[in-house]
């Protein structure tokens, strides 16, 4: 007897591929109704934010304005931000957008690329998916879901944005088209992200492989921004280029928006083809076999931390390094430049290199709150239970972990110091900028600490609460960097854990600040391996 199958076959969405696809919307929807309101807030948030800094500390007068973008109108600049539109005066929002615009987009793009690989890679790593493809739910329902959210999240990116613009004097309609720039760079990578994690097993590798395209694109945008002042032929190879040339408040062109959403689709029907060639779980590339024995470093719980976030720390590094030589390379075009940052008189390059170490001391933070998330994944997914299985230690495994993360964390600071000291030296012609900025960048190493500290005590005592140091850290950035044009009083300021360091290398060295950070990182860390040592494992 021969049974013939009525299943649908090839890898067109019928009615079957894409069963239970509004149930796995409501749970996509339900699982991010945190994470992704937070995301449109911080972005919508910060149009108001920039354009504060814009239009009153970096330029707050039209000739400081003409002097910043034509400091913008330089080849080295045109690189990173830019270019600005149009040869008419330059308005605190044309300023805005020509210093700003394209960190709108990174972060619209990066917000799609996490929620993509969110649910669909991260899902079947987990084996969620499996459980859930076991009952009535079609191949594609999941994917399907994933991308729904992210149109449903870049049109609310849109519309917050464009109503955040407004509230800083953007008409209408160039508003709208500012914030429809950001939803239609966002849908791109959310459907590159589509492609990518088909490709890989890895959650980690599929929006690694889509954060190198974002970069490759920017990458591609600073090119095409070096061949003319408008944006030459190379520009139009990028979707962030895509965005800018919709050219706000200076033509207002709508056009261009079609770019992206066609590439979108096209990206989108490619993943909906690489999804039906693969099982569950599995990936068009398959995973390097591993070696037949360890080698011995890896017995011992340094040896194993390390292994795990070496990958990641050296990523880190390139990306540090080219953000200090790019960063660096301006300092030679501040001359004549009022930061409003500090006192009258001061050095501005000086002044420029302290605000850029202070930077990369962000930056760093965010490397160490990452990393100690990644230890409460590693107990929530279960893979740190079979280590503690054998000899080695709650407390070995804890303080391993801390100290790779802690070494990475001081290799990324002298790694961005030398290369911002480098780009300053070049760009000056004061070759002695090399020690001194990464001096001053290595100086900042106490408050990074306390930052890598804070979730490390909350994972031992309250590891449900490990969010609230992303809160502390939002918190205390705001109020350093806004606090005194805000009219914040010093107390408050205080509560800052990065308001007790001076800005190197204009300031002068702290020595009681800097031990006292220091104790109370490793305060912080002390009780965090105390309650990790008491409490049960997820």
């Amino acid at each position: 007897m021969t049974a013939t199958s009525t299943q649908p076959t090839g890898t067109h969405l019928t009615g079957t591929h894409l069963t239970g696809t509004a149930a796995m919307l409501r749970l996509a929807l339900r699982r991010d109704r945190i994470k992704l309101p937070i995301w449109l807030i911080a972005i919508a948030a910060m149009v108001p934010r920039f354009y504060y800094a814009a239009a009153t500390i970096v330029a707050p007068t039209p000739e400081a304005r003409a002097e910043a973008a034509q400091m913008i109108r330089a080849s080295f600049m045109r690189v990173l931000a830019g270019p600005v539109f149009g040869d008419g005066p330059v308005t605190p929002q044309g300023y805005f957008l020509a210093a700003y615009w394209v960190e709108f987009l990174l972060a619209a793009a990066l917000m799609n690329i996490l929620l993509i690989t969110r649910h669909t890679r991260a899902e079947e790593q987990t084996g969620r998916a499996e459980l859930i493809r076991a009952a009535v739910v079609g191949r594609h329902a999941q994917l399907t879901a994933a991308l729904i959210v992210s149109a449903i999240g870049n049109t609310a990116l849109a519309a917050l944005t464009a109503a955040a613009a407004i509230s800083v004097g953007f008409p209408a309609g160039s508003a709208l088209l500012f914030g429809l720039s950001l939803a239609a760079t966002g849908l791109v990578f959310a459907a590159l992200t589509a492609v990518t994690v088909q490709i890989t097993e890895q959650p980690r590798g599929a929006s690694g492989i889509a954060g190198a395209a974002l970069f490759a694109a920017w990458l591609v945008r600073g090119a095409g921004a070096l061949q003319d002042q408008q944006g030459g032929p190379l520009f139009w190879l990028s979707p962030i280029g895509w965005a800018q040339q919709t050219r706000v408040l200076a033509g207002d062109r709508w056009w261009p928006l079609a770019l992206p959403v066609a590439l979108a689709a096209l990206l989108v029907a490619a993943a909906y083809r690489l999804a039906g060639q693969r099982d569950l779980g599995a990936a068009l590339i398959a995973a390097r076999p591993g070696q037949a024995a360890a080698p011995s470093w890896l017995r011992s719980p340094l040896g194993l931390a390390w292994r795990l976030q070496q990958a990641s720390i050296a990523w880190w590094a390139a990306a540090f390094l080219a953000a200090g030589l790019a960063m660096g390379g301006m300092s030679g075009g501040m001359t004549g430049i009022d930061l409003g940052l500090f006192s009258p008189g001061a050095d501005v390059v000086r002044g420029w290199l302290s605000l850029m170490v202070f930077t990369g001391s962000l930056y760093t933070g965010v490397f160490v709150l990452l990393s100690a998330a990644r230890l409460r994944a590693e107990e929530a997914h279960g893979r740190v239970q079979p280590v503690l299985a054998g000899p080695t230690s709650r407390s070995a495994w804890f303080t391993a972990s801390l100290a790779v993360t802690a070494l990475g964390a001081l290799l990324l600071l002298t790694v961005y110091g030398a290369g911002l000291g480098l780009g300053a030296a070049v760009s000056t012609g004061e070759p002695g900028l090399v020690a001194e900025v990464a001096g001053a960048s290595l100086l900042r190493l106490p408050e990074v600490l306390v930052l890598l500290a804070l979730p490390a005590a909350l994972l031992g005592l309250a590891p449900r609460a490990m969010a609230a140091a992303w809160a502390v850290f939002l918190y205390s950035a705001l109020v350093q960097v806004f606090g005194p044009y805000a009219g914040v009083p010093a107390w408050l300021a205080n509560t800052s854990v990065l308001s007790h360091l001076p800005w190197h290398p204009l300031g002068t060295f702290a020595p009681v600040a800097t031990l006292v950070l220091t104790a109370l990182a490793v305060l912080l860390a002390l009780l965090g391996g105390y309650g990790l040592r008491r409490r049960d494992l997820a």
